[in-house]
């Protein structure tokens, strides 16, 4: 008998207009190539919808997005905090949170790393341009082609990360305004930019818990090395079926 895919909820999209919930292809094709079964979830900020949901299912992608409201990391929104979605933040903040106490997998793009961060206790900053005077910052909202990587980041031996791309540096896109400030204390930083943006995050002991700063279900297409984050999320989902604490 043939083995499921592990089941893989990516959280979705919203426009608040027309009342749509949608995602890009390339996280859904990235799960598919990574042996996953893909499923976009419903936005919901029903807890007892959630608290389902998160038993289900095997792992779980953050996708990127909208800026995260500040007031959940203790501070007050400046002019240069961009749209906020009430409703993934919620629903987000809960499944990051629902997902490491499970010890379910858990892989956060962009937004889905900042999500991960504040969501276990750390820090944004609402806008590096505007907040980080202490060095000279790359070019972080790239005008290049969405799969073209625009800068190096270095990443810690021994890592998830590296253990992925086989290597301590690696090559990236960049699309994004807000970043990790303060890590949250369950986790480390596992990769950095030049200019020491946080690029990647790792919980310190759970099974799988992986946030990176860059868009990879934008570059696999081009580059395979960038599935590889796709195919060990999707192998540890598998890997703790049956042995998460739920």
């Amino acid at each position: 008998m043939t083995k499921s895919k592990p089941l893989i909820g990516i959280t979705p999209w919203y426009d608040y207009d027309k009342r749509l919930t949608y995602i890009k292809d390339g996280y859904i094709e990235g799960i598919d190539k990574a042996g996953g079964l893909p499923v976009l979830l419903p936005l919901s900020v029903d807890e007892e919808l959630l608290e389902e949901i998160t038993a289900r299912f095997d792992g779980f992608l953050l996708s990127g997005g909208a800026d995260i409201d500040a007031v959940y990391y203790g501070e007050h929104n400046r002019p240069y905090n961009g749209e906020i979605s009430p409703y993934r933040d919620r629903m987000e903040i809960y499944i990051a949170r629902r997902a490491v106490e499970l010890n379910k997998p858990l892989f956060g793009i962009c937004r889905g790393i900042q999500v991960m961060n504040v969501a276990l206790g750390g820090t944004l900053y609402q806008d590096i341009f505007s907040q980080v005077k202490d060095c000279e910052l790359l070019k972080h909202s790239q005008s290049a082609p969405k799969w073209y990587p625009t800068h190096s980041i270095n990443i810690e031996r021994g890592s998830k990360v590296s253990t992925a791309f086989e290597g301590d540096t690696a090559n990236v896109n960049s699309f994004h305004h807000q970043a990790v400030k303060d890590v949250a204390p369950c986790l480390k930083v596992t990769s950095w930019a030049a200019d020491g943006i946080v690029e990647s995050i790792e919980h310190k002991d759970h099974i799988f818990a992986v946030g990176v700063q860059w868009h990879p279900e934008l570059m696999w297409q081009k580059d395979p090395v960038h599935l590889r984050l796709f195919e060990a999320f999707v192998a540890a989902a598998g890997d703790s079926r049956g042995h998460s604490s739920v």
